[in-house]
């Protein structure tokens, strides 16, 4: 049996065709990435312009042509922060221009299906896990156990996009409006109350804008980014420090690299990688502020970041005969 899983969130459309083993294991074959921004000017008026859902409705069209090729059994979209957003409207609008259901996962939905994606993609960690997925309109925050038992959740209204719209008139911010976004960020986690527990606890990254970092710090640390730090920061030079553990991020690492990207300008900020932030370079540093304030928050000195999130999570559902809307 073959899937075609599609997670459309406020910025991007992220497309996985997975298979089910005869061991019970989720085999990812293909993913595919698109550039929505589909939550364009959504944070100030509520509504999805006819360009944003033109966009939409091309990456589906395409996400449509690459699961054809592999002959799949269901083909399973849906929509996080920018379609609850603006309501219901853009489930019949898909239907009529792709044919395609078209659902809507409740904030609540999204943090457990990220959780379930983002462990599955790390089955050596034990124990007491939180795990944290910044996307473009809002993060999910969901504090568990490594088997996949569920303590706690939580879904706010902040995210890359949402962020960078509401405060940021240019790259680099001004003072002023990083201040403003800082303390957005700050009074919006102190809804965040993890009981934690007395022995460890795994943070686990479920974005990719977490995913994009961890990629960048890899290149930085093996000379392979062509970036120039020293004008921006006093502090870059710990970027270079290489950690032994491929898979993780420091805070003291999140924290220079967003010192960094709050001074650089666009241009500068594409250039660091032009294909993978190409249609995330504007607003790459608000999803990294979001990140550093979730380590402060939750007082976490490291993070691991999981190669899997919601697509993955909806996928293995799926295969277990699960619905979206079930308990884990």
């Amino acid at each position: 049996m073959k899937l075609a899983t599609v997670d459309i969130g406020t910025n991007s459309g992220k497309l996985l065709i997975s298979e089910w083993s005869s061991k019970g294991t989720l085999i990812p074959l293909e993913q595919a990435y698109r550039m929505i921004r589909l939550g364009e000017g959504v944070d100030a008026n509520g509504v999805l312009s006819d360009k944003a859902i033109d966009r939409l409705i091309d990456a589906l069209s395409a996400f449509q042509v690459i699961a054809d090729r592999w002959d799949i059994d269901q083909f399973i979209v849906t929509g996080t922060s920018a379609s609850r957003d603006t309501g219901s409207s853009i489930i019949e609008t898909v239907y009529h221009r792709t044919g395609l259901k078209y659902e809507i996962l409740s904030g609540d939905q999204e943090a457990d299906i990220s959780f379930e994606g983002a462990l599955g993609g790390l089955p050596h960690i034990k124990g007491h896990v939180i795990s944290c997925d910044i996307g473009g309109g809002s993060t999910e925050l969901v504090e568990g156990t490594s088997d996949g038992k569920i303590i706690n959740r939580v879904s706010i209204d902040i995210g890359s996009v949402r962020i960078t719209e509401r405060y940021f008139s240019s790259l680099p911010p001004k003072v002023s409006e990083l201040e403003s976004a800082r303390l957005y960020i700050g009074s919006s986690l102190k809804r965040v109350e993890f009981c934690g527990n007395d022995g460890e606890t795994f943070l686990i990254g479920a974005s990719d804008a977490q995913r994009l970092l961890l990629e960048l710090q890899f290149q930085l640390t093996h000379n392979q980014l062509l970036g120039q730090f020293e004008q921006y920061s006093p502090s870059w030079r710990c970027l270079e420090q290489r950690d032994p553990q491929r898979m993780m991020l420091s805070c003291d690492q999140i924290q220079c690299w967003t010192d960094c990207l709050i001074q650089m300008s666009y241009a500068d900020i594409l250039a660091l990688d032009p294909q993978k932030l190409n249609g995330r370079a504007d607003v790459f540093p608000a999803a990294i502020m979001i990140f550093l304030e979730i380590m402060n928050r939750l007082r976490q000195n490291y993070i691991t970041i999981s190669p899997w999130g919601l697509t993955h999570g909806v996928a293995l559902r799926m295969y277990k005969g699960l619905s979206l809307s079930s308990s884990i």
